[in-house]
């Protein structure tokens, strides 16, 4: 997996008009007994949580009773699926990417398919019956590919009002969801994009829409959309209940989409005691507080003030920490919430300080060269964390990120595929791994899909480097026991965090190959004895 290919997904907030950010109040999981009035009936027997409202949130997500770490929280049906907006030329079925040079024509409006057997042909969650009625009175220019990319932006708020006929009972629940519209209009960039690109599209189209319903469902959408599809899609879908979740940049939650029916499944990645807070994060866990917060407000119009934002330690994994150039110490944002704070070392009694816009303008430089790497270089990644290691902190989040794509090239990739890697690459991704999961037990805890992939990823080179060594009867009995022990460890919570995952997903199939490992492990047993 590359270096742009974690994608998180994301959702929103309530018809209110308010978010459900964490805020800076004494213990932000409890509540007032105004503010605990639940705004539904007392939940079915069958339901682990409720929906209630306060003044301060809005409506939100607790756990009405006691959850287990991995337990299912809601599974909820996608209400609309469409194209994400600003993706390349996709199959509107099947939402892969498509060659431009080979394109399958829908046979009913001529619009791009993957193949006349497309999984998504003919359903609501893809290329629908209604959709491809509608758009054979504006079949495509094929001549014109940037244009029909660009049109691609006004599918999803079409699918979204074709359920206003087909399924009115989905489109009360898409005409619920917040879509900020005030605040989007203010802005003064949003309304004259979707302006340009789904209102004006809309009407070239002939289809005879009032503007304004346009712009609400467009606010809808990026507001409360989540990110679905695997490895090669570009999709995004609305869901019910959901989009009530709070954001959090230490989320409690994980959910998956499946790829029949993108139905998505959100469980408890911790434990969650009755009242807690259900949560997920809208931003990327791995970055630091000020890309997070800059996301949240320009794409989800509030500002965050979780326990991560207001800690510039970052919970003491010191994200957006950079190195003192006078004394080596660490160099942290004075007032994180404020994006234009001085920035101080806390080491040493130093002096030293940057002033917000340095750290803004060093920011964007690295970033670029960031940027520029090639997401199977690894000589590229190293050499990166190598030309910083004195401007950032080991755990900065672009050092972060170099680390999440090295844990996985060492050993998957030409010239470093995992058993030709040399003792000194193999311990180095140990080193990397080990690095991150330190990391990811704190922004992403329990049964995260980052802490499953990079426990998979861990096994491998320990479980070559205790091979090799047995194999030259370099080590003991008790050693191979107890380096086994660690590695059935590490592999039996990877097989039980990715095997919630879809089977025939990357994870999934890491879920499987995981599995396959602890059984030949197992054999192990017959040369040493029992392992656990």
């Amino acid at each position: 997996m590359n270096k742009k290919s974690h994608k998180k997904k994301q959702k929103k907030r309530g018809k209110d008009g308010r978010n459900k950010e964490n805020i800076i109040e004494p213990d932000a999981q409890s509540t007032t007994k105004e503010e605990s009035e639940s705004e539904t009936p007392a939940p079915k027997e069958d339901l682990c949580y409720e929906v209630k409202h306060s003044d301060v949130m809005g409506r939100y997500v607790v756990a009405s009773r006691d959850i287990r770490a991995g337990e299912l929280i809601m599974e909820q049906p996608a209400l609309a699926v469409g194209p994400c907006s600003g993706c390349p030329l996709i199959c509107l079925g099947c939402y892969r990417e498509l060659d431009e040079t080979s394109i399958y024509k829908c046979k009913g409006c001529l619009w791009p398919m993957c193949s006349s057997s497309c999984s998504g042909q003919g359903k609501y969650t893809g290329h629908s019956t209604q959709e491809c009625d509608t758009l054979k009175k504006v079949p495509p220019d094929y001549s014109k590919l940037e244009d029909l990319k660009d049109s691609y932006q006004a599918l999803m708020p079409l699918r979204c009002l074709l359920q206003k006929e087909a399924d009115p009972e989905k489109w009360k629940a898409i005409s619920e969801m917040e879509s900020h519209n005030e605040l989007r209009r203010a802005r003064g960039d949003i309304y004259p994009m979707n302006d340009r690109n789904v209102v004006q599209r809309f009407k070239k189209w002939g289809l005879e829409y009032d503007s304004e319903e346009i712009h609400t469902v467009c606010g809808i959408l990026e507001v409360n959309a989540f990110e679905v599809g695997g490895v090669g899609a570009s999709a995004r879908a609305l869901y019910g209940a959901a989009f009530l979740l709070a954001h959090d940049c230490t989320p409690s939650t994980a959910h998956t989409d499946s790829d029949s029916g993108r139905a998505l499944a959100v469980r408890a990645a911790l434990p969650h005691r009755r009242g807690d807070l259900v949560s997920l994060c809208y931003a990327y866990t791995l970055q630091g507080t000020l890309k997070r917060r800059e996301h949240i407000k320009v794409s989800k119009f509030f500002d965050c003030c979780c326990k991560r934002c207001t800690d510039p330690t970052e919970l003491g994994t010191y994200a957006s920490a950079f190195c003192c150039p006078k004394c080596a110490g660490r160099v942290l944002s004075t007032a994180p919430l404020d994006a234009g704070a001085q920035w101080r070392c806390v080491d040493n009694s130093c002096s030293y300080v940057m002033p917000a816009a340095a750290v803004q303008l060093l920011l964007k430089r690295l970033t670029d060269e960031y940027e520029q790497i090639d997401g199977n270089d690894v000589a590229g990644f190293e050499s990166f964390l190598h030309k910083y290691r004195n401007v950032l902190h080991s755990n900065h989040y672009l050092c972060l990120s170099c680390k999440h794509s090295l844990s996985q090239l060492y050993g998957k990739i030409s010239d470093y595929m995992i058993h030709e890697l040399t003792e000194a690459q193999l311990n180095r991704k140990i080193e990397i791994c080990r690095d991150l999961m330190k990391v990811f037990d704190v922004i992403e805890p329990g049964y995260s899909r980052l802490r499953g992939i990079t426990l998979y990823e861990l096994h491998a080179p320990l479980m070559v480097l205790t091979t090799r060594d047995f194999e030259r009867k370099a080590i003991s009995k008790d050693n191979l026991r107890n380096r086994l022990k660690e590695i059935v460890g590490y592999l039996s919570q990877s097989a039980l965090i990715l095997g919630f995952e879809p089977a025939q997903s990357s994870e999934g199939l890491m879920a499987t190959a995981a599995r396959e490992a602890l059984r030949k492990i197992k054999t192990w047993e017959q040369i040493i004895g029992k392992i656990s």
